[in-house]
């Protein structure tokens, strides 16, 4: 498939408080993502990931820096860095991910 309405997607949850729609291909994949207000996470993966806030705000800890992010910001992650987001405020955290290879808990 080469075209995609993605505004038509519905999330799908991934546990509670995360939720996600994607498009992957073959060696890269973007997803949108939304957060629950007061979502926290800490983990590494083998998937280089860059990603853009497209609303709410977060605090973003990769590789023990921390900055608080929101509309308009954006980051890069490599491959196999602990990273950690927690949402702030009381509204949901929505970004774009690009993640490369695809993660394989975000199928096609």
């Amino acid at each position: 498939m080469y075209f995609y309405n993605l505004k038509d997607v519905q999330y799908k949850k991934k546990r509670e408080g995360v939720y996600f729609k994607s498009i992957t291909g073959d060696s890269s994949q973007l997803t949108i993502i939304k957060l629950d207000p007061g979502v926290t996470t800490e983990h590494s993966h083998i998937n280089e990931q860059m990603g853009y806030i497209l609303s709410g705000k977060m605090e973003l800890m990769i590789n023990n820096k921390i900055k608080v992010l929101e509309k308009g910001d954006g980051y890069h992650i490599p491959s196999n860095m602990i990273h950690g987001f927690r949402v702030l405020g009381k509204e949901p955290l929505e970004y774009i991910e690009i993640f490369t290879p695809p993660k394989l808990q975000y199928d096609k």
